[in-house]
């Protein structure tokens, strides 16, 4: 299978390509913007798929903690990751989000406070803000072309604000920043020493670009970890986000309990998709499927460096090192312009992006893009050219 492959997903009830025709009036455009890949998952997942579509019925799903599921996941976490993990210490939702929703409800009051690293993940601030929680910013501290943690800032943030929740997002999106051991032990001496609970989304934690490593915090810091919960799915990894099925860790049996019980009475109930289970299997127990994933991030990484030198020849704009996910984060606050402007030009270049607003700022941190590049080559040289086209067309005005 080769990720150079071109698919055509119009029509097929995409969010990705055909969502963005409502978002962006542009039937021509070339979405970039929201993170799923337009590759095809590895064959073992679709194989286990398509066994089970031919039952041809699709009835509900045995709750996963009865199956083998957990000791496959602690399986493949010990495998991927060098943690050791017990299957009875997981927990299962619909999507990271949902799970993090979760745990905001049950193990917070409203009007607590919750900090967030930005800029931030969209979906962190509607998590909080629809649980009727107060969300407290840290803006992350960027130096060349990277993003470090405002230690001083954060602490007295927490202070401040009285803080009881965190939530890190490791690696965090949209830099691509893998945070090392020693500043996750720094993040967690903070939160220790003010009782804050932390909830950590690694959601990305499977797509390291070579040359970077991942560390789940609770691996790192296994004195705290009953006051840590860690979010994962497959979703990103192997590209099945439609299956809307992920899980999370704690040794901390009262938070878990508290979940369970909370989840029992919300509108995202932990029932699996019927294709769930199966693919994540095969997903984790299937050596190809893992040699596909060596595969993929060989190929993220070469389109990221084309696409770096690509832009940053031929616009000022800036492109951050990433060290992860398939997401660039890009500085286009030479324009100076409105965020509206960017946008307008950008859809009339016929090129689909998210920028300032979907992560938490404002026009006085600068102008940011983030670009989707798990593509295929060729429709990811169309998109960057028509990106180039906008910058340059606008940065003339």
């Amino acid at each position: 299978m080769s990720f150079d492959q071109i698919i055509n997903r119009k029509n097929t009830y995409s969010m990705k390509w055909d969502g963005a025709q409502s978002i962006y009036q542009n039937s021509n455009l070339i979405p970039m913007w929201i993170a799923d890949m337009d590759l095809k998952a590895p064959e073992p997942i679709i194989s286990a798929i398509r066994k089970y579509a031919e039952l041809g019925i699709y009835g509900y799903v045995e709750y996963p903690e009865l199956t083998d599921i957990p000791q496959v996941i602690a399986e493949w976490l010990k495998k991927r990751n060098n943690w050791n993990v017990k299957p009875e210490n997981l927990g299962y939702s619909s999507g990271v989000i949902n799970g993090i929703s979760l745990a905001i409800r049950a193990l917070t009051q409203e009007n607590d406070s919750i900090i967030v690293q930005s800029p931030l993940y969209g979906h962190f601030r509607s998590a909080i803000e629809h649980s009727k929680r107060v969300l407290v910013k840290n803006d992350l501290i960027r130096e060349e072309k990277s993003y470090f943690f405002n230690w001083d800032k954060l602490e007295s943030q927490i202070v401040a604000n009285h803080v009881k929740m965190a939530i890190l997002c490791n690696p965090h999106n949209p830099t691509g920043r893998v945070w090392s051991p020693d500043e996750l032990r720094h993040f967690v001496n903070i939160c220790q020493q003010h009782q804050v609970i932390i909830l950590s989304d690694d959601i990305h934690s499977d797509l390291i670009l070579p040359g970077y490593q991942y560390y789940p915090v609770a691996s790192i810091c296994p004195e705290y970890s009953n006051q840590i919960i860690t979010f994962k799915s497959l979703s990103k990894t192997f590209n099945v986000a439609g299956l809307q099925f992920s899980y999370y860790h704690t040794t901390n049996n009262t938070y878990l309990k508290k979940m369970k019980s909370t989840a029992q009475y919300s509108s995202n109930p932990e029932w699996p998709t019927s294709f769930a289970l199966p693919a994540l299997k095969a997903a984790y127990e299937n050596p190809i499927c893992e040699k596909w994933l060596q595969r993929l991030l060989v190929y993220l990484a070469s389109n990221l460096q084309w696409l770096t030198k690509e832009i940053e020849s031929k616009t000022p704009a800036i492109v951050t090192n990433s060290q992860s996910t398939y997401l660039a984060w890009i500085d286009v606050s030479y324009l100076h312009c409105s965020e509206k402007d960017l946008l307008h030009e950008l859809n009339n270049s016929g090129i689909g992006i998210q920028s300032n607003k979907d992560f938490g700022l404002n026009n006085n941190d600068g102008l940011f893009i983030r670009l989707n590049y798990a593509t295929s080559k060729a429709v990811l040289k169309q998109g960057i050219q028509r990106l180039i086209n906008g910058l340059n067309h606008l940065h003339k005005k």
